[in-house]
């Protein structure tokens, strides 16, 4: 059984969530799937290589080598896992084509965004009606914290 986790942001951007995610996702010795759309793909893909001066993010993009050894991949295909991770992340509205191949998937959305709130809304709801999930909603609070709601 999936788990999957809606990370509803208010005052953090996307990014900075994004990372302290894949570390615990590193620290946990998984492996991160992130799947979303060009160009937001490349901006991330340049973001994980240089948001944090002191560290980085060694990954790949789509069809670039080093699949092999990856242990963070980034992808506009959603219907590939290249590198076999155990854990998915969904930015900008992104799907699965399976989720069942996954032990937990991250729905990322921008709470300040209507589309983006309708949509997670509507993805709730269809994996709920699937029976076969576990899902968790955490909210952001006004300081920036995390708090479980559902």
């Amino acid at each position: 059984m999936s788990k999957i986790d809606f990370y509803h942001l208010t005052q953090t951007d996307m990014e900075t969530v994004l990372l302290m995610l894949l570390k615990k996702t590193l620290a946990a010795g998984k492996k991160a799937l992130i799947l979303c759309p060009q160009p937001a793909a490349s901006a991330l893909d340049t973001d994980l290589w240089t948001r944090e001066p002191d560290s980085w993010f060694a990954h790949g993009l789509d069809d670039a080598d080093g699949q092999d050894i990856a242990k963070i991949w980034i992808s506009t295909d959603m219907a590939v896992n290249p590198i076999k991770a155990e854990f998915v992340f969904l930015l900008h509205g992104s799907v699965p084509a399976e989720i069942s191949q996954f032990e937990r998937v991250f729905n990322l959305f921008d709470g300040r965004s209507e589309a983006q709130v309708q949509h997670a809304r509507i993805q709730w709801k269809s994996w709920a009606d699937l029976g076969t999930v576990e899902r968790g909603y955490f909210a952001e609070t006004d300081d920036g914290r995390w708090e479980k709601k559902a």
